[in-house]
């Protein structure tokens, strides 16, 4: 993914004004809510949004193609999403417990035509949320694994239906995710009936939003979540972005925020862990730090 950029200096550093704002947010419930814009790789218009939240033993994610436009391409389609959760150095020991969303297969020039999917079962009818949860091979929906944080994108754990192969070893199981052209199955697009091209045209895609659910965060809270997230388009992935904030600069015993435009430092920086008293002050228009990268697309096979 790529955003319009506006390069300038302050203080001797290098830093970027990105025109599409992406943002990081704390709703009043306390959920870390996460949304990023730009161009994809296929040069359209895409804006993405994820939101965290924990309760109790519960962890849920909502993640959402929130583009201007309806998704056409194979590169417009949220396709994965990385994070993690810390508490000092220790990390929670996730059960991926439920994934849905509404499916619908799609055609170019035809009308898009509602499915309900269970694990390697498709029936056409409308109005019933789709089982999206893939654990064994042949499922082809969307996958959780713990990660190398070690390594791209450096986060604990991820969610995805394709394979990501230049993301190795943190990509995806393709006997799990589905290989070859069918691998964007299940992908996250945007549009009320989308007129698909290309390798999209076909296709079995999950229409604007997907819930993913999850166990073991007993002792965990948003205030445990790293304020760094990594977003994928397309298969391989064709583009990333990662979103990460570091601590605000102080004036005056105040916080200074962005007004309107995300300031993004180049390069990664250490992710950190929300507080309390930051988390208070985190608004749609913050200080944060961006790195995106394009990788070339993963093989299709026939």
């Amino acid at each position: 993914m790529c955003l319009t950029r506006i390069c300038r200096s302050f203080a001797g550093a290098a830093l970027v004004t990105a025109v599409a704002v992406a943002a990081l947010a704390a709703s009043a419930r306390g959920s870390v809510v996460v949304s990023v814009a730009g161009t994809s790789a296929a040069g359209n218009p895409v804006s993405l949004q994820a939101t965290v939240s924990i309760a109790g033993n519960a962890m849920s994610i909502v993640l959402a193609n929130t583009s201007p436009v309806n998704s056409t391409a194979a590169a417009d389609v949220l396709s994965s999403f990385y994070f993690d959760i810390l508490k000092g150095t220790s990390r929670p020991t996730l059960t991926y417990t439920a994934a849905t969303g509404y499916l619908y297969l799609v055609k170019n020039e035809a009308v898009d035509v509602p499915y309900f999917y269970t694990p390697q079962t498709y029936t056409q009818t409308g109005g019933l949320l789709s089982n999206i949860r893939a654990l064994n091979s042949g499922d082809n929906s969307w996958q959780f694994r713990v990660m190398n944080a070690t390594t791209n994108p450096f986060l604990g754990f991820g969610i995805g239906t394709v394979g990501n192969n230049t993301l190795t070893p943190n990509g995806f199981t393709t006997s799990v995710v589905g290989t070859g052209n069918t691998m964007i199955n299940f992908g996250i697009s945007k549009g009320g009936d989308i007129n698909p091209v290309g390798v999209l045209d076909g296709k079995y895609l999950v229409k604007n939003t997907a819930t993913f659910t999850f166990t073991g965060l007993t002792g965990y809270s948003e205030a445990d979540i790293v304020d760094k997230f990594t977003f994928g388009l397309g298969t391989s992935p064709d583009s990333t972005l990662t979103v990460s904030m570091p601590e605000p600069p102080a004036l005056g015993g105040m916080l200074v925020l962005g007004a309107g435009l995300a300031v993004a430092w180049r390069g990664y920086a250490p992710a950190r862990r929300r507080t309390s008293a930051s988390r208070a002050s985190i608004s749609a228009s913050v200080v944060a730090q961006e790195h995106i990268s394009r990788q070339p697309p993963e093989p299709m096979k026939s």
